[in-house]
């Protein structure tokens, strides 16, 4: 949005978060539960990290959403409500404070899932690829997140107040 303007920048988003959820749903119809999580890593790590622009791509959090739609939806609503309310925090770098937190969540979450197999909305049934795939993406996503730290870079995700 900071780029692109308002519009287009919404489109852009919506087009991350499709590229995760298709992705995703493409696995599953071709390997089942198992394969759906490795598409939505494979999204994931494939927007972060494209062949076509040297490695450089974005950070991820979009598309990791897409995946969480489709192999976690039952806790999607919880990880727009956590990221958006720790993001309006009073903290120097929200939008980081933010996806470390609900990222930590969602694996978390995953994790309860999966012992205790709970249903999971459209989702396929959780097994123990659900918590491993969620900490990939997690892994994929802060390896994206640690260099623009350390070289002091904005908070670009930072939710208007």
């Amino acid at each position: 949005m900071r780029v692109l303007g308002r519009r287009l920048g919404k489109a852009v988003l919506a087009a991350d978060i499709a590229k995760g959820f298709v992705a995703c749903i493409a696995g599953r119809a071709l390997a089942g539960g198992t394969g759906g999580h490795v598409a939505g890593v494979a999204a994931v790590a494939g927007h972060c990290y494209p062949i076509a622009k040297a490695f450089r791509g974005g950070k991820g959090v979009a598309t990791s959403f897409g995946q969480c739609l489709a192999t976690f939806p039952v806790y999607a609503p919880v990880d727009v409500a956590l990221a958006m309310g720790i993001a309006r925090l009073p903290v120097k770098r929200p939008a980081l404070v933010s996806v470390a937190a609900s990222s930590t969540a969602w694996v978390l979450a995953s994790i309860l899932w999966w012992r205790r197999r709970l249903p999971n909305l459209w989702g396929p049934p959780p097994t123990f690829t659900l918590p491993l795939a969620n900490a990939a993406t997690t892994l994929i996503i802060a390896s994206r997140a640690v260099p623009h730290v350390r070289r002091g870079e904005p908070d670009e995700l930072a939710l208007p107040r």
